[in-house]
Order: C-alpha cells, then sequence, then structure tokens
C-alpha cells in the first residue's frame, strides 16, 4: 500500500470548495506498475473512487529515468535502490477525468528541495497573511458602508 497518502482537499478550504478532487502519494516501483495496470482498483484502495464513466489519465514525466533506475518496476530489496514515485491526482467531482502525474526519484531527495512557498503553510491562500486568524476579509462595500456609518452626520451648516 502507498505512503503518504494525502488529500488535499481535506487541508485545503479553498481547495476542498471547488468541484474537483486533488490528492498526492508515494509508492514503490511494484505498487507503480500494479497502479499501471489497474488505475482504478488502485485508486479505490486508496479511497479514491473514481466512477466508470470518467477517463483517467497518467502522466510519468521521467520515465526514462524510471527505468534507468527500476528495471522491469523493482523494489529496494529487490535490486538495492531507493527509487520511489510521487504522483498528484486531480479531477472526477464536476470533471469527467482524473488525471495523475508522476515522477520517480530517489527516496534519499526527500526533504533536500528548498521551497519558496507562495504563502505561510498555516494559512489557506496568498493574501490571507494580513487578516486575523479565522477572520474573513471585508469587502469594498462593506468598507464603504462602515466608514459612512462612521462618519459624523452633516447638519447642513
Amino acid at each position: 500500500m502507498p505512503s503518504r497518502i494525502v488529500d488535499l482537499s481535506a487541508r485545503s478550504e479553498v481547495i476542498r470548495a471547488e468541484p474537483f478532487n486533488a490528492h498526492f502519494w508515494k509508492c514503490t516501483p511494484a505498487e507503480f506498475r500494479a497502479y499501471l495496470g489497474r488505475p482504478r482498483e488502485f485508486l479505490r484502495r486508496l479511497g479514491i473512487v473514481v466512477p466508470r464513466e470518467y477517463r483517467i489519465e497518467t502522466t510519468i514525466e521521467n520515465h526514462d529515468w524510471l527505468e534507468d533506475e527500476a528495471p522491469d518496476f523493482e523494489n529496494e530489496s529487490d535490486s538495492n535502490n531507493d527509487t520511489v514515485i510521487c504522483s498528484m491526482g486531480c479531477g472526477a467531482g464536476a470533471r469527467s477525468v482524473y488525471r495523475v502525474v508522476s515522477y520517480a526519484r530517489d527516496e534519499a531527495a526527500t526533504g533536500n528541495v528548498k521551497k519558496a512557498l507562495l504563502h505561510a503553510a498555516g494559512h489557506q491562500h496568498v493574501g490571507e497573511e494580513g487578516r486575523s486568524s479565522g477572520g474573513k476579509k471585508k469587502s469594498r462595500k462593506a468598507k464603504k458602508q462602515k466608514k459612512a456609518k462612521d462618519r459624523p452626520e452633516n447638519d447642513g451648516e
């Protein structure tokens, strides 16, 4: 069973509100072979249900590297390598396709990439930084109404 399965809709209110699903998982070469052979069944075991009438499309970004590092989709115990395949799946919901993009790499590379995040890890989206926690940003209309309410009344002078 793949590890590090993440439902991005569970992590983000923004994605949860959208009419599609987004997932991440990491697997061994042998698990990836099982995915390629029966993708719908494999995804179902992860808890990702893709309706029968929806297409499943898969892209392997570095298939040639995977071929060199894990020929015949051998696992670490089989060939003394630490190859893993990370996959991001997105779709279903209101879309009639579930697309998976996979990238093979060495397990040792986990955590070694410095990332420039678009927003703080505890925030839901860009632009949320200036708000108090849990508060909603006021619309322009609400700001104008508050300003008009706070303005002293003009008594004709």
